[in-house]
């Protein structure tokens, strides 16, 4: 009895529209109501939609602190309610090459509680490339919020097989420039990267998926907050600093932005 076909889901058959072609209108209908499109910066470039996941290249990315370079940038309708809060409007995950660094970041968005994350890969040579995060002596001067919390090689690279809500949540190489998706495979950056992050997801973060359940455990004068993009992502860059000069046998160089929430307030049990 012959089969049913069904048609395929796969990334492969994504056709990416040309911006310039299009017009910003149809992308923003791709991305769906509630989010601002005043981030993506520039002109051009490429967008394609599977599954309620927009990823886009050939764009820069607006953060509340600054403009990112960025290499690829996803919007995702699943998971969190975007209507309400300062994290309407910012993208599920950005991913760049840190111009002062070249190390590849990564700003992702933890589903369904809406948080940020940030990663930072280092190569083979890297001194503490294979180290686990909790290993890493804190006399090398490493100093990210909340302390690092994530270490672990590349996830498997971009696929042209795999749908794009498996894509956007990966944390791996970073494709760069207007790359379509079904020749995504002929862009990998050779062998894996190991990858240190970060969570916004502790006592003195605001979580959007609990509002307001934080701010009643913290003492006085200690104030919960939403870490935004801007927040996050110079968090990523000092991360990204700090790990270039171990690379370079240089002295860690001094934080940008304001002091770190007190170490002593453990994060909370996901």
């Amino acid at each position: 009895m012959a089969t049913k076909k069904t048609r395929s889901t796969a990334v492969a058959v994504q056709k990416p529209l040309s911006l310039t072609k299009v017009g910003d209108g149809v992308l923003a209908d791709a991305v769906g109501p509630g989010v601002e499109l005043a981030k993506v910066l520039g002109a051009g470039g490429e967008f394609v939609s599977q599954e309620g996941v927009v990823r886009i290249t050939g764009r820069s990315y607006a953060t509340s602190d600054g403009v990112v370079p960025a290499a690829e940038i996803f919007y995702a309708k699943q998971g969190m309610q975007r209507a309400h809060g300062p994290w309407l409007g910012e993208a599920d995950k950005v991913s760049w090459i840190d111009e002062a660094t070249g190390l590849e970041c990564i700003m992702l968005r933890e589903h369904p509680e809406g948080f940020l994350r940030g990663f930072v890969g280092v190569s083979s040579t890297h001194p503490l490339f294979g180290w686990e995060h909790d290993a890493v002596p804190a006399s090398l001067g490493i100093e990210v919020h909340g302390g690092l919390t994530y270490s672990r090689i590349c996830d498997d690279g971009p696929n042209p097989r795999r749908r794009l809500i498996t894509e956007y949540r990966r944390i791996c190489h970073v494709v760069v420039g207007e790359v379509p998706l079904q020749h995504a495979t002929d862009h990998r950056a050779g062998q894996g990267q190991w990858w240190f992050g970060f969570d916004c997801n502790h006592l003195f973060d605001v979580v959007p998926s609990r509002v307001g359940d934080r701010q009643s455990l913290m003492g006085a004068g200690i104030e919960a907050r939403y870490r935004d993009d801007g927040y996050v992502v110079r968090e990523i860059r000092n991360l990204a600093a700090q790990l270039a000069a171990i690379r370079d046998g240089h002295p860690v160089p001094a934080r940008d932005g304001p002091p770190l929430p007190p170490i002593g307030l453990k994060p909370s049990v996901r």
